[in-house]
């Protein structure tokens, strides 16, 4: 029994990681069950054993994503100190993430026709705001930022929509196909320009610090 419970588990495992791989390479219309079927080598029958329509593989993939959101901003910061390097981990994981599942950022689920999907990315943004507006009020107890409570829904509001279209803009203006970390680090430097007015001198000089110590770059030999 439990050996079967295993496999059936890899096997849906396979089929989300298949269907996610196709989903972002082709966009979630152009692939059908067959096809998801036919990468990990099994029949459209045993793909349905798991999920009966392409709906279902969107919502589990859905509700990976979220999961993944929810574990990287619910977790503590790196270190103890105030050091805004460990803040800026949590920008850097959420673009990957978001790249990771870039479908599902390219579709924006109909309320009328599909209620359950609609309502998963509503409560997964609210969720994402609520642990921003936390990790922000935890740099102002660092005294990295200050910033009101209200300074502080806004902040969050206005990171969450750099985070939500920095990769699209990439895409859009600069022709990307693939992002890599360099790309990702812009990012957070965008986010962080929307923080810059609220930070303290402390942080400041943090960011001063770490411009001194960065390796500079040899002049190119002609």
């Amino acid at each position: 029994m439990s050996n079967r419970i295993g496999a059936a588990t890899k096997t849906r495992e396979r089929i989300l990681q298949a269907s996610l791989a196709l989903f972002n390479e082709r966009g979630e219309a152009g692939v059908s069950l067959g096809q998801v079927a036919a990468a990990i080598g099994i029949s459209e029958g045993n793909l349905w054993y798991h999920f009966r329509a392409k709906r279902d593989l969107v919502a589990a993939l859905s509700d990976e994503l979220g999961a993944r959101i929810e574990q990287n901003l619910s977790r503590p910061p790196a270190g103890s100190a105030g050091q805004l390097a460990d803040f800026a981990d949590y920008t850097r994981q959420c673009f990957r993430d978001m790249w990771e599942y870039r479908f599902l950022y390219r579709r924006r689920p109909d309320w009328s026709a599909e209620p359950a999907l609609a309502q998963r990315v509503a409560a997964m943004t609210e969720r994402g705001h609520r642990h921003n507006e936390a990790i922000l009020a935890e740099m102002v107890g660092r005294k990295l930022i200050r910033a009101t409570p209200t300074e502080i829904r806004e902040l969050t509001a206005n990171a969450w929509i750099i985070a939500r279209y920095w990769l699209d803009y990439l895409q859009e203006r600069h022709g990307r196909s693939q992002i890599d970390e360099t790309d990702i680090q812009a990012g957070v430097r965008q986010i962080f320009a929307l923080y810059r007015p609220y930070l303290t001198d402390a942080a400041r000089a943090q960011i001063a610090l770490a411009k001194l110590a960065a390796p500079r770059k040899k002049a190119a030999r002609g």
